[in-house]
């Protein structure tokens, strides 16, 4: 088999897992929307394969391109293509293409996941302080008429 396609092979192979992946992100998304821990659980065992395939696809696309004296990384793989006739070149800048589409997607989706995931420490955080009587974000008025954020409360767990 030559090294064209060899890598033509390994493209193919890291497309249906990239986008399989993607749709997950989006299943994940959904969940997080809708605090489904189960949902996120089973997504993330789901989630975990796939990016563990893809590492070992992507290493095995490092391996055919160094293996034909090309340098590791975007620069070779570029290099490696333009380095191939006309219609081999073709295809696997189309590949590649459709690649960096869906991995583009997939970073946009974790980012949207990961601000989800964010907003939500971050109600969570509160609403634990102000359950503990520290929350030191809320501002009202002190007894003397003077505008504050240092309010001492007593936690509302230790009136209940």
């Amino acid at each position: 088999m030559s090294s064209f396609q060899q890598l033509y092979s390994v493209l193919q192979a890291e497309h249906p897992t990239a986008k399989e992946l993607l749709t997950i992100l989006k299943k994940e998304r959904a969940a997080l929307v809708a605090s489904d821990a189960d949902v996120m659980t089973t997504l993330t065992a789901s989630k975990q394969p796939l990016i563990v395939q893809l590492e070992q696809l992507s290493r095995q696309r490092e391996a055919i391109i160094q293996a034909e004296g090309f340098s590791s990384g975007k620069e070779g793989l570029e290099a490696f293509i333009a380095n191939q006739d006309v219609a081999e070149a073709e295809q696997l800048y189309t590949l590649m293409i459709k690649l960096k589409t869906i991995a583009f997607e997939c970073q946009e989706q974790n980012q949207l996941n990961g601000g989800i995931v964010n907003v939500n420490r971050q109600y969570l955080h509160k609403a634990m302080s102000i359950l503990r009587g520290r929350d030191m974000e809320v501002t009202a008025y002190g007894p003397g008429g003077e505008y504050t954020n240092q309010i001492v409360r007593q936690p509302l767990i230790g009136r209940v």
